[in-house]
């Protein structure tokens, strides 16, 4: 059995941010995201028609507000972990 040659993984350029601006980057995840939460139908409507691209507006701003609480939980986390090494 002759070995598969191993390819060096590519690493794709990412973006460095301080502390103090990725925890500034989570508070206003939070506070867009408790905003969505929060806001009144028409507020809600006014979403689902600027997401409607594909019909699914409703669904989109719902999906919108998940996503938002899903990356600010993750990236309070992954502060979190990296100011107390």
């Amino acid at each position: 059995m002759t070995p598969t040659p191993v390819t060096p993984a590519v690493v794709e350029p990412g973006v460095v941010l301080d502390a103090d601006e990725a925890a500034d980057l989570a508070r206003l995840l939070d506070l867009v995201e408790d905003w969505l939460l929060h806001a009144d139908d028409d507020a809600r409507a006014d979403l689902a028609g600027f997401l409607d691209g594909s019909g699914n507006g409703h669904l989109a701003a719902a999906g919108l507000a998940t996503l938002l609480g899903h990356n600010a939980t993750t990236l309070h986390r992954r502060l979190r972990k990296a100011t107390t090494r």
